[in-house]
């Protein structure tokens, strides 16, 4: 973990942490290759110390932690950025993709009768109505492709990226992380974590698929290695910022 991460587990540092301090601040990310010899092995020099109650209540000390544990670095965020133009054509059928697969299935289809969050136009009486050309849906079709662009083109030094994924995570548990929705008394979404799990990794297999496929002219292949270990690392981050807010670990 960063030295900011493993000084602040005292009381008056973790008091510190505001959402606004967090989404404000700037997360440190290691400048070194993305690329682990994971063949090698060897005792750590020491061990860090991790506040478990502090990385429950502080995005900030709970972002330097995976950060770490998983060996995201700027070299990831590097590879990220470089290889967006040439990824970014497969959102729309990424996000189309995914609603068909989430339309397979009863338990996943109807969590979209019920209404969602700043959406007010008709919605269908019955599950057989709803369609994929369903207004909901097409509303719905907006945040996701928002979503999966700002996965490749996010400054992940900047804490306000994962102060948006934090409540993305949210805004599916049933709980509003925006005032404006509460006031105006605007239900959110409710989502079970099973299916967020599972969307994920669907999500992960188009996007890694995309960049396996880049010709070898926009994207040589020890560079597809590297963006794929990095795109991995991100979904897997997005996932803690779910389940968090579902387990409560």
């Amino acid at each position: 973990m960063s030295e900011k991460s493993s000084k602040s587990s005292s009381p008056a540092a973790s008091s510190s942490h505001s959402p606004t301090a967090t989404e404000s601040s700037q997360t440190p990310l290691h400048s070194s290759s993305s690329h682990t010899d994971y063949g090698q092995h060897s005792c750590p020099m020491f061990t860090q110390e991790v506040d478990p109650l502090l990385i429950k209540t502080s995005l900030e000390d709970r972002i330097a932690y995976l950060t770490d544990f998983l060996n995201f670095t700027s070299r990831d965020a590097e590879i990220i950025s470089k290889i967006a133009p040439s990824v970014n054509d497969v959102i729309p059928s990424m996000v189309d993709g995914m609603y068909a697969k989430l339309f397979e299935f009863d338990i996943t289809k109807k969590v979209f009768m019920t209404r969602n969050q700043g959406f007010d136009g008709p919605l269908p009486h019955t599950l057989e109505e709803l369609t994929l050309d369903s207004a909901q849906i097409v509303f719905r079709k907006v945040f996701m492709k928002a979503w999966a662009r700002r996965v490749l083109t996010a400054d992940y030094s900047n804490g306000k990226t994962w102060a948006y994924m934090d409540k993305v995570g949210i805004m599916h548990t049933g709980a509003s992380p925006f005032k404006h929705q509460r006031t105006m008394g605007i239900a959110p979404l409710n989502v079970p974590y099973r299916d967020i799990a599972l969307t994920l990794g669907w999500i992960q297999t188009v996007l890694h698929s995309a960049i396996l496929q880049l010709p070898e002219s926009a994207c040589p292949a020890a560079e597809k290695i590297e963006a794929v270990a990095a795109i991995n690392k991100v979904l897997w981050i997005q996932n803690d910022l779910f389940s968090r807010h579902y387990i409560g670990d």
